[in-house]
């Protein structure tokens, strides 16, 4: 049996709310799996890597063979894992891990291998660069199944790349697919490094939620969308500052950070966990670009708990994305005036 190696590492972080910094350890949860062949499910052989995006600072990493442990990784964060086991399988960011206020256990980290990459490439007439990433996304529903029938016209393709191809019910390639299989895998190559979500076009009759996930040169990454059948996204109305954007503060983890002893206040100067008419002075009047009601998408509210590129200094992610609910009823809030009420 191969001893454990024990290393800190990671990705500098993206963003975040939900705690951090220095004192991320109080309360810190542990995070385990083992990582797992993209196409068969099977446990990766050989050397396996295993790096952090979306947690600063970078939790403690073990590996025993396919078997890993995050340890001090901060509650009520979002972030992903990127796993390899060159020269057999390429460095491959997982699907967005979310922690609460619990540990995670049997978290399973898929690595694509370099044999099903070529593969793939070959059926799809695809001669990928070193330069982009290849982004392997799964239509799943409310269940977390496969998602089958999504055209290749209900999505928003990332700027520059090529797809979406699909692949059938066993994870094959199918070079004829207009839509997705039972899987509900699609792939895109050449997407440029950065950030990507995918979306629903207007109109299509889908909405889709996918975390901001990162793609990187000659890497692959894999992700889950959410797609809702029937409808295209629905945003709130008459959304309450008392009654729906306060309790996000407590319910997503940032009142563990923003308190009065918290490292938030001291960072971010930033309390919220006092009364309701303390924390809307603290959004609204006591720095104007917390709650930025000319460009509400800038508000800091809304940019420092999420993933950006480049990324700014908080410590961790707390929205998955800009479709997350909690974001888009803050977004509300501020474009309905930011009232406090």
């Amino acid at each position: 049996m191969r001893g454990k190696l024990t290393i800190a590492m990671g990705v500098l972080a993206l963003a975040g709310c939900g705690g951090g910094g220095e004192d991320a350890a109080d309360g810190a949860l542990q995070v385990s799996g083992s990582v797992v062949d993209f196409e068969t499910g099977d446990l990766v052989e050989g050397s396996v890597t295993i790096s952090t995006r979306g947690l600063d600072p970078p939790p403690t990493v073990t590996i025993d063979g396919s078997w890993y442990q995050l340890d001090a990784v901060t509650p009520h964060s979002v972030f992903h894992v990127l796993a390899g086991a060159p020269p057999t399988h390429r460095s491959t960011f997982g699907a967005a891990v979310e922690v609460t206020d619990s540990d995670l256990s049997a978290v399973e980290i898929q690595a694509v291998s370099e044999a099903y990459l070529a593969e793939l490439a070959d059926a799809f007439a695809i001669s990928p660069s070193a330069a982009n990433g290849v982004l392997l996304a799964r239509a799943v529903d409310g269940s977390g199944d496969g998602v089958a029938g999504v055209g290749a016209a209900a999505f928003v393709i990332p700027e520059g790349s090529q797809g979406p191809f699909f692949l059938d019910a066993e994870l094959r390639p199918d070079a004829a697919a207009t839509e997705t299989s039972s899987s509900g895998w699609a792939v895109f190559f050449e997407v440029e490094p950065g950030l990507v979500g995918l979306l629903a076009e207007p109109g299509s009759g889908y909405s889709m939620e996918m975390a901001l996930s990162p793609i990187a040169p000659a890497a692959a990454t894999v992700a889950d969308v959410r797609v809702t059948v029937g409808a295209d996204e629905e945003l709130p109305v008459n959304v309450s500052f008392s009654n729906d954007v306060v309790p996000i503060f407590e319910q997503r983890g940032c009142q563990n950070c923003h308190s009065g002893s918290g490292p938030g206040r001291d960072l971010g100067n930033l309390t919220l966990d006092g009364s309701k008419s303390l924390i809307f002075r603290e959004l609204v009047e006591e720095v104007g670009l917390r709650v930025n009601i000319e460009m509400p998408e800038q508000s800091l509210v809304l940019t420092m708990p999420s993933a950006e590129d480049p990324a700014d200094d908080h410590p961790n992610i707390t929205f998955t994305s800009p479709q997350d609910p909690d974001y888009l009823t803050i977004l509300v809030w501020i474009r309905e005036g930011a009232i406090e009420d």
